[in-house]
């Protein structure tokens, strides 16, 4: 996986342009109102309308999309067959051949939708937004800037997480051609990468730490910033035309029939 794939890409996209905080509401808003469905069908409209956003409006490089593909499908993948063999099912139905229960398959398939639905979202807010500006939005409505700071960090160090493991990946494939090892021995090298991120990830906390320590981060009650937060109106009406939608949606589903 690419060490890009987490980054924030200054496209000039519509979507970057909006202000942080309502591309946070919004992501917010996708999920209370993908738990607020109640079909499947609803929630693939839903999944689309995140990808005409994620392709459309944020023109997220496709490459980019394809790398971090497996951190988006993986836990939705695993919940959906966790609940296909499972969910306990009266009916059995033929998908691409193979015989599933009717009532686990459609288990599985809602919370892999909701899953999928939760981390694309999400992604998109860290492909499209520059976390300096999430941070001093989140300060100005009343978020104390100690807690927008850990926010920040948290945003910061994933790009710098993945491209650790990307590297130790690289090191052991160098040293023993890890790509083409057996399960087990693959296994145990994932074991070792994330023995070596979790260290790395300590160490770079333990020095973090001290280096805002010893610029006195902490010591008012107040901070200001060189760049002061503003709305925009292309958020607001962002806002506006998802609200309508999620409300349009919900309604819609209710007079769907059961299937």
């Amino acid at each position: 996986m690419s060490e890009h794939s987490l980054r924030y890409i200054d496209n000039d996209s519509f979507f970057t342009r909006i202000d942080a905080l309502s591309k946070l509401i919004w992501v917010i808003l996708v999920i209370l109102t993908t738990f607020q469905l109640t079909s499947n069908l609803s929630r693939v409209v839903m999944l689309a309308v995140v990808v005409f956003v994620m392709i459309i409006l944020a023109r997220v490089p496709l490459k980019t999309i394809w790398q971090a593909m497996p951190i988006i499908l993986i836990m939705g993948t695993l919940l959906f067959f966790v609940h296909l063999f499972t969910a306990p099912s009266t009916q059995i139905i033929n998908v691409l051949g193979f015989s599933v229960g009717k009532e686990g398959f459609d288990k599985g398939l809602q919370y892999f939708l909701r899953i999928t639905i939760m981390v694309l979202a999400s992604f998109i807010l860290i492909w499209t937004t520059d976390i300096r500006d999430l941070m001093v939005g989140l300060v100005s409505i009343g978020m104390p800037y100690r807690y927008a700071f850990t926010v920040f960090m948290a945003l910061r160090f994933l790009p710098v997480v993945q491209q650790e493991v990307d590297a130790v990946k690289a090191a052991h494939a160098i040293r023993g051609r890890a790509s083409s090892s057996p399960i087990r021995h693959r296994i145990r090298l994932w074991q070792r990468y994330m023995f070596t991120v979790i260290v790395n990830g300590l160490r770079k906390a333990e020095n973090t730490a001290l280096a805002i320590e010893s610029r006195g981060f902490g010591a008012f009650p107040d901070r200001t910033f060189v760049k002061e937060f503003h709305w925009t109106k292309t958020g607001i009406i962002l806002l506006i035309l998802f609200i309508v939608f999620a409300i349009w949606l919900i309604f819609w589903e209710k007079n769907l029939p059961i299937l």
